[in-house]
């Protein structure tokens, strides 16, 4: 940490420009950690931040452990991956940063932002981020408590920037997200979604649950978690290769073995359809390439399945992929794919 305090300004200003290397990145992370309650780093923090355009009144109120954890959240900026259409259209990389004292922060892949809430009116404040895929890009991040997390297209997590320093630690999912979680037995891990809560110590598993589909999924992979009701009705439990939907109409719950392979493969990049049936093919190309496909009216393809794994392939390629294995014909005009048959 001496390297850091001997000369800090030119490390912030290698920070902002994302010049710092791995290892710097290593050092300062730690450093502010260490020293999180240091007045001389509060004040440089502030100094150095008030410098890019943002406020000095803001930066005198800001409380240190908003600086601490949205700078911690800035060196750890990670890549979203958007989709192509067609082949000439290159993926985007970008990177995310949360910005201090900036309370909303838009990227052309996704959103990254905190939010205030004010608790009790005098004294407490709870600082809540959330990190945002939008639709045909993904999300691959580390939470506060060293939790890693995948956000799939469309999703939000939202969690609490001292995650991991309460008793429980609380994260809110809309969408899909795969969690590997850090593992502490002091302090359980609990992912809300919607009607189904699920807690866990350390493990790896999927959640499902975007709010216009009518099933909740969650897929285990290593570990154990149980399923609770919102109001922390014990369920079910999983044990690895177990998949649990709940019919959000009928709220009746089944499990059943699956292939988590073609479940989780999207957080590594690529669409892996094992005899999927094409209404599931089709919901998971909208999200993958956001676009949207409309079905002839009066077609139904839920006798047809898509056996294939996509990675590099354009949307056109697919398409032309699920018309050789099925008498189904497309036509893609900008964003929206019509599928009809002759």
């Amino acid at each position: 940490m001496v390297a850091f305090q001997t000369n800090s300004k030119e490390w912030l200003d290698k920070l902002q420009s994302d010049k710092l290397s791995n290892a710097e990145k290593e050092e300062l992370q730690e450093y502010i950690r260490s020293t999180y309650k240091d007045k001389q780093l509060e004040e440089l923090m502030a100094h150095h931040w008030s410098s890019t355009g943002q406020s000095d009144s803001v930066a005198k109120e800001a409380d240190l452990s908003v600086i601490e954890s949205k700078l911690l959240a800035y060196i750890a900026g990670e890549q979203a991956v958007t989709r192509r259409l067609h082949q000439n259209w290159k993926p985007v990389l970008m990177r995310v940063a949360a910005v201090l004292f900036i309370p909303l922060l838009l990227v052309s892949s996704f959103l990254f932002y905190t939010v205030f809430q004010q608790k009790q009116p005098e004294t407490t404040q709870v600082v809540m981020q959330e990190v945002i895929a939008s639709p045909g890009s993904r999300v691959h991040f580390t939470l506060p408590d060293k939790t890693e997390v995948w956000l799939n297209s469309a999703s939000k997590l939202e969690f609490p920037v001292t995650l991991g320093e309460q008793e429980n630690r609380v994260v809110s999912l809309y969408g899909q997200g795969y969690f590997k979680v850090a593992p502490d037995k002091e302090r359980p891990f609990m992912v809300k979604a919607g009607e189904m809560n699920i807690q866990v110590l350390g493990t790896s598993f999927d959640v499902a649950n975007y709010e216009n589909d009518c099933f909740f999924n969650t897929t285990l992979e290593e570990g154990k978690i149980a399923l609770l009701s919102p109001g922390g009705k014990p369920i079910a439990q999983l044990v690895p290769g177990e998949q649990a939907t709940l019919n959000k109409s009928t709220h009746q719950v089944n499990i059943k073995q699956v292939d988590t392979r073609s479940i989780t493969s999207w957080k590594d990049g690529f669409l892996l359809f094992d005899n999927t049936p094409l209404p599931e093919v089709v919901k998971q190309l909208e999200r993958w390439y956001n676009c949207e496909i409309q079905l002839e009216k009066g077609l139904d393809v839920s006798p047809y399945s898509f056996k294939a794994t996509i990675q590099d392939e354009t949307l056109g390629e697919v398409l032309k992929m699920i018309e050789i294995s099925t008498p189904l014909k497309t036509k893609i005009t900008n964003r929206n794919v019509t599928i009809w048959i002759d």
